[in-house]
């Protein structure tokens, strides 16, 4: 699992190239265009089929398996940039946290490994990152290619409404989903805002107070601004033993 430390510095790192900070209810699209090589596309009504039907015009040779469905968004990287579908028939929060989520995808699965690839083995080895040739014995055997995609790495973000995170499931997208949040509504910030002196005392009060900020300030989905609050909270040591007594948690 990654720490909290290296999913806040991929967000600061995210909003510096971006050119301005993760104030207020942000525009991650806009954003997006500045900090990342990533193309945003929308499709109503999203489904299997528009995104493999995409797949030729950007020079990718790849299978999607499975039957087709409909999907709340997919990321596609490939050559070091990505392409990013949202279902456009979602409401807006939805699409802003599908957006996040794909992104922290790119950034976690695909840039930083790729990144480290090329720090470790130089330009040559472009290629097979690409998937334009095979690894030779000697890169396979280099550490640093264990855990890099290489050709085409693609996502697709699957349509169950349920809170976060979703890594009670699948670690990737637990990560991909704290990441999705802090680049939406940062931690520090939010925690930091939970001990000023107007801040309610009880458990209960806590949670009520941060997940109307988070889906009012933020425009999370309620259902994941409440996971999300929740999560901000434990991490505070909340709820305690008075709010146990007092059952105000």
């Amino acid at each position: 699992m990654d720490s909290p430390y290296l999913l806040e510095t991929l967000a600061e790192d995210f909003w510096n190239l971006a050119g301005y900070g993760p104030e207020g209810s942000v525009d991650i699209e806009a954003a997006a265009g500045w900090a990342l090589p990533v193309e945003i596309a929308f499709q109503a009504r999203l489904h299997l089929h528009h995104v493999a039907a995409r797949m030729p015009h950007l020079g990718v040779d790849a299978t999607l398996m499975g039957r087709d469905r409909r999907l709340r968004g997919c990321l596609i990287a490939y050559h070091g940039k990505g392409l990013i579908l949202i279902d456009a028939a979602d409401p807006p929060d939805e699409q802003r946290f599908t957006l996040a989520h794909e992104l922290a995808h790119f950034l976690l699965d695909y840039q930083r490994p790729r990144q480290r690839a090329l720090a470790a083995l130089g330009e040559a080895i472009l290629p097979v990152l690409d998937g334009a040739r095979s690894p030779t014995v000697e890169e396979r055997l280099h550490a640093v290619l264990t855990h890099v995609p290489l050709g085409v790495l693609h996502h697709l973000m699957e349509r169950p409404d349920e809170g976060l995170p979703a890594g009670t499931v699948l670690e990737v997208e637990d990560r991909a989903d704290r990441l999705a949040l802090e680049l939406l509504a940062p931690a520090r910030l939010l925690l930091e805002r939970m001990v000023a002196p107007s801040a309610p005392l009880a458990f209960r009060e806590r949670l009520a107070f941060l997940t109307h900020a988070l889906v009012t300030e933020k425009n999370l989905p309620p259902a994941k601004a409440a996971a999300y609050a929740r999560y901000l909270l434990r991490q505070q040591g909340g709820p305690g033993f008075r709010d146990w007594l007092l059952g105000t948690w």
